[in-house]
């Protein structure tokens, strides 16, 4: 008989147990972000404030549960952040700092990496509404945002698919600069 099997068993299975559940968690939150985010985009930030106040209160509960397991939790986190700085930026006008979204370092940088496509996506709406401006604001959003990511280089392990969110945020700010140029603006 091998000594503590038993304990070994039942510590092994707890830990599956808090894997599942923060696996679990982190999919509705995600699925809430996706939501929140369209909703934005669908009928504007102030309305979203019901999705907001959703996600605020999933990723507590998430983050009463993941420690140990952030692996399992980075994309949630991830598209917590993506969505609440498209939120403040809709809403405010600018980025929030990681304070404010409350998160960090690589959960923030990498949804702020992942807003510029959806800062995209509201250029190209403003253009074709007419409201030149406010594509204007938010291309120079996008700018800001890759120019001062720009020289970050680290290793897939610490910062997970952000050398291909940095040339993907370079093609999407090609696209609204063709975009602005096309109509003139």
């Amino acid at each position: 008989m091998i000594p503590d099997l038993k304990k070994i068993e039942e510590k092994v299975l707890k830990l599956e147990h808090g894997r599942d559940l923060v696996m679990q968690q982190s999919r509705e939150l995600i699925r809430e972000a996706g939501k929140a985010i369209a909703f934005m985009h669908a009928y504007g930030a102030t309305k979203a404030a019901g999705h907001i106040r959703r996600l605020k209160k999933l990723k507590s509960a998430l983050s009463a549960v993941d420690s140990g397991f952030e692996y399992y939790s980075l994309q949630a986190h991830q598209e917590y952040s993506e969505a609440l700085i498209l939120h403040n930026i809709l809403t405010r006008g600018k980025l929030p700092d990681m304070k404010e979204v409350g998160e960090g370092e690589v959960p923030y940088l990498l949804g702020l990496m992942d807003v510029i496509g959806e800062l995209k996506r509201e250029s190209i709406e403003s253009i074709r509404r007419k409201e030149y401006a406010k594509a204007r604001s938010y291309y120079e959003i996008m700018s800001d945002i890759y120019d001062s990511t720009l020289h970050m280089r680290f290793a897939n392990s610490i910062l997970p698919d952000f050398r291909r969110k940095q040339d993907s945020a370079r093609i999407q700010l090609e696209s609204v600069m063709n975009e602005m140029l096309r109509i003139g603006r």
